[in-house]
Order: structure tokens, then sequence, then C-alpha cells
């Protein structure tokens, strides 16, 4: 076969240029890191890394999710230990009302405290997460906890379903944490504080209002006393047979009645710590998942490096070894193209 000095050149080239490709090739690798570029270089690198890059980005949310949660739970259990917290203060000060030795006057000032620790109480299950709150339910815009138009605590009817509306029971807002994995974070209010415990907690229900109240009433001088004889007088203007007379009545038996809550505060108590190993529970779950994504996440990380990045010392050995036939090629060349036509004809 004939081979002219065109054809020599035109291979020469080529080969120049494929020394050259390898030489870009490896020199790309090692500044990026990565094996490939573009999903052409190798589809099955390709495919694979796209594959570990969507488990990834899964893993990383369900790993938000979860800190999501954690976050909520631990307000949550905030809560609880706040109202414990005020549950011991209220019982202090029913054991000191319950001694023999305080006077009316003395158990009117205790009682005076005492509402104020049950009002904040209350309030703590009107606590909120990111404007969120945390025992409402579906309805977290709502608080359970709402005031009177006299300026009193009540329990909102729109999570308790009183007055025709329908409770939040059932309502547990549930956050995924993996594939078909969900986990309940939210407590209800329904079940964590209803009506049984609010009037309980205020010594019990007399008519239309409560025993507390009843009794805060009288001795603030707003509401009126039926003395033995029929006739009506306030608290401030009666004397102090009447008063003594009034307090022997059974039925304005403050020191019993502060005896009795000591037991209902105690009973109320173990139905919050109930509801707190609830949460307890629900934190060790979240908690175990959590610690499995981090594991994922590492994992995941482990074969993409595996799969995209390339080994440093096999690329600068195999860059050297490009830039040496590159460099022989362009030599060689140089030598061929140096012979011309007048090199024959001397």
């Amino acid at each position: 076969m004939r081979v002219t000095n065109s054809m020599m050149s035109n291979r020469l080239l080529t080969n120049i240029n494929r020394n050259l490709g390898l030489l870009d090739k490896y020199n790309t690798q090692g500044s990026t890191g990565k094996k490939i570029q573009v999903p052409s270089d190798d589809p099955i690198i390709a495919s694979r890394s796209l594959k570990f890059r969507t488990m990834l980005s899964e893993t990383e949310q369900y790993a938000k999710n979860a800190s999501d949660a954690t976050s909520w739970i631990d307000a949550t259990e905030t809560v609880f230990v706040n109202m414990n917290n005020i549950l011991e203060d209220m019982k202090g000060l029913m054991t000191q009302g319950a001694n023999d030795t305080y006077t009316t006057e003395d158990r009117k000032k205790i009682l005076t405290e005492y509402n104020s620790l049950l009002e904040q109480l209350e309030q703590e299950l009107n606590s909120d997460y990111m404007g969120r709150n945390l025992f409402s339910g579906f309805r977290t815009d709502i608080k359970p906890i709402i005031k009177d138009n006299n300026g009193n605590n009540i329990l909102n009817p729109e999570i308790y379903g009183q007055r025709g509306q329908l409770p939040i029971d059932g309502q547990y807002i549930e956050v995924q944490v993996g594939a078909g994995i969900t986990v309940p974070i939210n407590s209800l209010a329904t079940d964590i504080y209803n009506q049984n415990d609010f009037n309980a907690l205020r010594g019990g229900v007399s008519g239309n209002t409560t025993e507390f109240k009843r009794i805060m009433d009288v001795l603030d001088s707003k509401v009126d006393v039926t003395l033995p004889d029929g006739s009506t007088k306030r608290w401030n203007q009666m004397t102090e047979e009447e008063k003594l007379a009034w307090e022997k009545d059974p039925a304005n038996d403050i020191r019993g009645m502060m005896e009795r809550t000591i037991k209902t505060i105690e009973d109320y108590q173990g139905k919050l710590s109930t509801q707190e190993t609830d949460v307890g529970v629900r934190s060790k779950r979240v908690e175990l998942v959590q610690t499995r994504l981090e594991d994922d996440k590492l994992n995941y990380k482990n074969v993409m490096s595996e799969n995209e990045d390339v080994n440093v010392a096999e690329v600068m050995m195999n860059l050297n070894a490009a830039n040496a036939a590159y460099m022989a090629s362009l030599n060689v060349g140089m030598k061929i193209t140096q012979t011309t036509l007048a090199d024959y004809l001397r």
C-alpha cells in the first residue's frame, strides 16, 4: 500500500489529538475530583449517581422532618415540666391552707395565690412552637384556653367541642420520618386537661360556679350572704359572730375544700405523668430514627464518593503517562514533518 506524506500527517494529527484528549480527560478528573463530567462519559456511573443523589435527598428531608418533630416534642416536654412545677406549688399552698392554725383571711390570701397559679397552669396549654399551638390538634391557630366576658379562663368550645362544636379528638399531627414511617408529635388538650379537671382543681362545682370562686366572691364582698334570720349582707358588713356562723356551715368549710384539693392535685399529677410518659416514648422513637437517618446519610455519601470520585493517585499516574505519550507524539511528529521531497532530490 502506498503511504503518502499526507496520510502520515493525518495519522499523526489523529494520534496527537487522541493523546491530547486523554491528557485533557485526566487533567479534568484531577482538577474536579470526579470520574465523569457529562452523562455520556459513562452512562452507568451517571445513572447510579442520579439514584444515589435521589436517595440522599430523601434521607436529608426525612432527617429535617425528624429534627422538626424533635423540636416540637421537646417544646411539649418543657410545658409538662412547667405544669408539674406549678402543680407542686399549688399542692404546697393547699397543704398550708389545710392547717388548722390558719384563719379565714389567711386562707383567702392562699386562695388568691392558688388561683393565680391555676391560671398560669392553664396558660401553659396555650404554648406554641413557631406560631403553632402545641395542643390544639389540626387547629394550631386556636388556643385551648380563652377568656370569657368577665376575664376568667374557660375551655375553648372550638377545641373541647362545647356549644355544638366538634372536639379535636383524634387530631394527631404525624410527621413522615422514613418511607412509610410516620410519628405523631402532638398531644391533645382534651387528653391533658378537660372540664372535669377544670372544675376539680377549683374545688368542685357549686350551682353555676365553682366552690373556690363562690368562696372568693363572698370573701371579696361581691355577693350577698344569706343569714340565719333570712336577711342578706355582704362579708364586709357582717359581724364577727355572723362570719363565724358562716364559717361553721359545712358548705363553707374552706379548710376541708383545701384538704380535698390536695388529693385532686395528686390525681391530676398522675394523669399528667401518663401524658408525659407517652411524649417520652415518642421522643425516644424519633431519636432512634434520627440516629438511623444520620447513618444512612453517611453511607449514601460514601457510596456516592466511591461511584463518582476519582482515585487521586491513579489519576496522577494516568496523567503523567498521558503527558509522556503526548510529548512523545509531538517529538515524533516533529521529526516526521522535517522530511520533505527536497531531501530526496539532492
